[in-house]
């Protein structure tokens, strides 16, 4: 999956690369049109060397596809076979880190009625598995932040945003 901004806060989702383009290059000609027609209001006169326009705007189309396109390792059939395939402790703990963004492995800990984060790593490496059954990998799911207080470590587990966005998209969590 392939998500371009619209520069509005939403994004416009594309299956493959080729598809990306051909949208690329619309809002591409569109914001070229914009333009014209702006210089025309001005009074401007917009001369084009034939042949120089089409590498021009090819260079355009390569920079904004540099600097806007996102690959996600998530499309929703994905997403859907990942999910399939948790375990009820992996379900709960994705579940709460996409509605809080982010957990204390004390707080997951706590939903998942476990005492050390030893048995909390044996949660979490289910996550990650089957993630790797799909050739996603764990960080496209979650990220770990360590922080030591006082000299000692603790864990914070953070959605990715490419995960989050997705579960988002399919409702997910509905409870």
């Amino acid at each position: 999956m392939i998500k371009i901004p619209t520069g509005k806060g939403g994004y416009i989702e594309c299956t493959n690369a080729q598809e990306a383009i051909e949208v690329l290059k619309f809002l591409s000609e569109e914001e070229d049109r914009k333009s014209i027609e702006r210089q025309k209001r001005e009074k401007l006169v917009i001369s084009r060397e034939p042949g120089l326009a089409s590498i021009m705007e090819y260079s355009k189309l390569e920079a904004q596809m540099a600097d806007h396109v996102e690959v996600s390792a998530w499309s929703k059939d994905s997403f859907w076979k990942f999910i399939e395939a948790l375990g009820e402790p992996q379900t709960k703990v994705l579940s709460l880190l996409v509605r809080k963004q982010k957990a204390s492995d004390e707080e997951i800990r706590k939903l998942l009625k476990v005492d050390g984060n030893q048995a909390l790593a044996g949660v979490l490496s289910g996550i990650s598995k089957q993630a790797a059954n799909l050739g996603i990998s764990a960080r496209s799911v979650y990220s770990v932040e360590d922080e030591r207080k006082s000299g000692e470590l603790s864990k914070t587990y953070v959605v990715s945003k490419d995960f989050q966005f997705v579960a988002n998209q399919m409702n997910w969590p509905d409870d």
